[in-house]
């Protein structure tokens, strides 16, 4: 991992300005402390969930992590009251992803089925999580959005699903509110597809024309038309999507939604992602997720008359 060096060496400088050997030495301390401390910090915590999620054989250090993700997969399925073949071909999505070779493959199915057994143990499991992730909340973070994707690979969640995803972020600290949250930004994801299937495909829609909706040439929707009604109703959907992608409420200014909009593509975006050291089977995880941000952004804006 590289270190950061800027802090201590700046805070040098400025200390070597009083040509005072001590006050250069305080300065190296201070930019250690307020500047390389927080920044190597930050960057070994990336570097952790990076490598939690690259692992293509049982014997990689910390394999552990991925078991542990398939336990819950398998235990948050079974909330459905059944498994049904939608959560099995999301879990195979997530080892193909992961690039799993054969035995850790078959090291996961496994797990999953452990997991959705009736006698599987949630408290433990989620106290070694907790011990393997340490204080990296990154490591968490990735893997409840892999649960929650699981528990909406078939389009709904059932109630069982929900109050298993609530018991294991309340067992890791995570607020019932920020886990609705989660779910509720995956939900319009997905809800959005449409109109983002479609942003990244190049297509795009003209501003103020809906989605191929019955709009006359001065720009209004015909009255009368069922049809045209209901494509306002689907447009109207697709714009509250957009805004819960991008966390704000429609009632918030345009700056807000600017600021959302560059905090998440700063988190999300492919490039930042990759010079961060991300491993490529989480960038692709997370390339569609950026485009889905733009297409809300996209949609937002042309909805607001912006440029």
């Amino acid at each position: 991992m590289k270190q950061s060096w800027s802090g201590r060496i700046i805070g040098t400088l400025i200390g070597l300005i009083f040509f005072n050997p001590l006050t250069a030495l305080i300065g190296f301390a201070l930019g250690w402390y307020l500047v390389d401390k927080k920044r190597n910090d930050a960057a070994r915590r990336q570097q952790q969930a990076n490598q939690a999620f690259t692992f293509q054989s049982q014997q990689a250090p910390n394999f552990d992590l991925i078991r542990v993700t398939f336990l819950l997969m398998g235990y948050v399925a079974r909330g459905a009251g059944r498994v049904n073949q939608d959560h099995i071909n999301k879990a195979e999505q997530f080892m193909h992803l992961m690039q799993l070779d054969e035995s850790a493959r078959r090291a996961a199915i496994e797990a999953f089925n452990t997991g959705k057994s009736d006698n599987f143990n949630l408290q433990q499991e989620i106290n070694y999580l907790r011990q393997l992730a340490g204080s990296n909340f990154d490591i968490l973070s990735y893997l409840l959005e892999i649960e929650v994707q699981l528990a909406l690979a078939d389009g709904s969640m059932e109630q069982g699903e929900y109050q298993r995803l609530i018991s294991i972020s309340s067992l890791l600290g995570v607020s019932a509110a920020q886990m609705d949250r989660l779910i509720r930004v995956r939900t319009a994801e997905m809800q959005f597809e449409r109109y983002a299937r479609a942003f990244r495909e190049g297509r795009g829609f003209n501003a103020g024309s809906g989605f191929g909706g019955a709009w006359n040439q001065s720009g209004t929707q015909e009255a009368g038309s069922a049809y045209g009604s209901n494509q306002q109703t689907q447009d109207n959907n697709e714009l509250k999507h957009a805004y819960e992608i991008l966390g704000v409420e429609e009632s918030a200014s345009f700056e807000e939604i600017k600021k959302a909009h560059r905090r998440l593509m700063l988190k999300y975006h492919p490039d930042r992602l990759a010079s961060q050291g991300l491993p490529p089977e989480m960038v692709r995880l997370y390339t569609q997720k950026a485009q889905d941000i733009q297409a809300a952004f996209d949609l937002v804006k042309k909805a607001r008359g912006e440029n």
